[in-house]
């Protein structure tokens, strides 16, 4: 069953620490780019849940779904930042100094994370992983499981 392989405390905590890690690669990305002195590298972990809930939601039926998720969480998290970057610096976005079109092509591509990206996110993922399992218990991770659990039968 899906949500027994992606909803146990092992995998809530890898993905909240893989959607955060990647949010914060893509959004220093974002800020060199963009220039923006001032942004929260905040993450907030249920906004995370329920970004990671939706994407698993739409790809569940997909018979590769084990071979793409990383690569479809990364996707999702990058889209996740580059919405939150333009609601917070929609003056920005509206001078027409700054264009998000190219980003959101290269990130559907797959061409939005390089390979020095790469390396801060192997470097930073340890950090994250034991912040997330110091912090997700296992009766935190049977709450959220049986969230997921009410959600589907919606």
């Amino acid at each position: 069953m899906i949500i027994d392989k992606y909803y146990s405390r092992e995998s809530i905590i890898n993905n909240l620490s893989k959607y955060e890690t990647n949010y914060q690669v893509a959004l220093g990305k974002l800020i060199h780019l963009s220039g923006i002195k001032e942004t929260s590298y905040e993450v907030d972990f249920r906004l995370a849940l329920g970004s990671i809930y939706e994407l698993i939601n739409d790809l569940k039926d997909l018979e590769n779904l084990d071979s793409i998720f990383e690569e479809e969480l990364r996707k999702q998290v990058s889209m996740d930042m580059l919405q939150k970057f333009v609601n917070e610096n929609m003056e920005l976005i509206q001078s027409r100094s700054f264009a998000i079109e190219p980003i959101i092509n290269d990130i559907n591509d797959n061409k939005y994370f390089n390979e020095a990206m790469s390396e801060v996110y192997e470097e930073n993922l340890k950090v994250h992983f034991q912040k997330y399992n110091d912090f997700i218990t296992e009766e935190l991770a049977t709450q959220i499981k049986s969230a997921v659990e009410e959600l589907t039968q919606k």
